[in-house]
């Protein structure tokens, strides 16, 4: 069943859906049931990750495998280190969670939600990358558990606005499993919990250290910084809006340096936007929001791609250092962007 099926098949009951399957036929519709022992079969996988869940390389990985007893004390030091940034940032927990009262699907929301992560997490498993790309991490697998933790807290819903990301950063997604996921936005104003797993294969110089992550992830501060700053709460941001990495995988070279989706082959390119459109096209057939809002220049193209009709789309500039225009006030930027797009703030 493809992921578009299941969030569909999960709109049975209602009278849009009905409408929808006399117009586009039964074909495109199938049953929530079905759909369960997929899902099974993948969540096993998460639950037993093998090394092709964070490496895929037609190069050879070297060993740099990293011990418990090591990983701890990075997670030590980096608490530690972290003691002073967490003052004064702690804010009440506010949590919007699903139910049947206020999430979609009589209270099956996140479920479904999930149910797409599973798949695309199936669907990119197999995917191989040349040099320079030498490791492949997916938080949505080793992560699994702070995503989800990310997704029943504040998911589930219609939404208004759909913000899309474009992959994880090595400071932020890559190391909490939340979307722009600085460790100290997503530990104490996001409130998000859950173990991360340490990937079988990592860059010596991208090792994995979860929640407790010393190193900031700049875009995740200003993402995170302004929704703080505007809504207060992280409730009132997510009763209007979503936050979604268009593709999971991040993807390393042998020096350590980020290569970004848009840099790899185009034999590469097609496999991962397959699959991730198919994924994109799911989660706005369920949060059914009125605009979708693309991330920085890559994930709008991704958003037009994706849009059906009558959903407006756009996009925002992308709050990476590496843009000199974001470092001047992100936050006020995007805010008279998105009121351009009719978004009231």
């Amino acid at each position: 069943m493809s992921m578009r099926a299941a969030v569909v098949s999960e709109q049975s009951e209602s009278k849009t859906t009905e409408k929808k399957r006399k117009k586009f036929g039964p074909e495109h519709f199938s049953s929530y049931e079905n759909n369960n022992s997929s899902r099974t079969r993948t969540r096993t996988r998460t639950q037993q990750v093998s090394p092709q869940n964070y490496y895929s390389s037609s190069a050879t990985a070297p060993d740099t495998t990293h011990s418990k007893t090591v990983e701890e004390q990075q997670q030590q030091q980096g608490q530690e280190e972290q003691e002073e940034l967490d003052e004064g940032l702690t804010v009440p927990v506010q949590v919007s969670s699903c139910s049947p009262v206020d999430s979609l699907q009589g209270g099956r929301g996140c479920e479904v939600l999930l149910r797409v992560v599973d798949e695309l997490v199936e669907a990119l498993s197999p995917l191989t990358f040349k040099a320079p790309v030498a490791f492949v991490y997916n938080p949505l697998v080793y992560a699994r558990e702070p995503h989800e933790d990310y997704v029943h807290k504040y998911g589930g819903r219609k939404v208004e606005v759909l913000l899309i990301g474009m992959n994880p950063g090595p400071f932020g997604m890559a190391q909490t499993g939340v979307p722009f996921g600085d460790s100290v936005f997503v530990r104490n104003f996001l409130h998000v919990t859950g173990k991360v797993q340490s990937p079988e294969s990592m860059h010596p110089k991208r090792p994995i250290l979860g929640l407790t992550c010393p190193r900031r992830e700049v875009s995740g501060q200003r993402l995170w910084g302004w929704v703080q700053a505007r809504f207060g709460s992280p409730a009132q941001f997510f009763e209007r809006f979503w936050v979604h990495n268009y593709c999971p995988l991040l993807f390393v070279e042998a020096s350590g340096k980020n290569r970004t989706p848009d840099k790899l082959t185009a034999m590469e390119k097609d496999s991962v936007i397959s699959a991730c459109n198919m994924a994109l096209r799911a989660i706005m057939a369920l949060l059914q929001p009125r605009l979708v809002v693309g991330v920085g220049k890559y994930a709008g193209q991704r958003v037009k791609e994706c849009a059906g009709p009558g959903v407006q789309v756009g996009d925002i500039m992308h709050p990476s250092p590496a843009n000199p225009k974001a470092n001047k006030d992100w936050g006020m930027l995007v805010e008279s962007q998105l009121r351009a797009l009719g978004v009231d703030l």
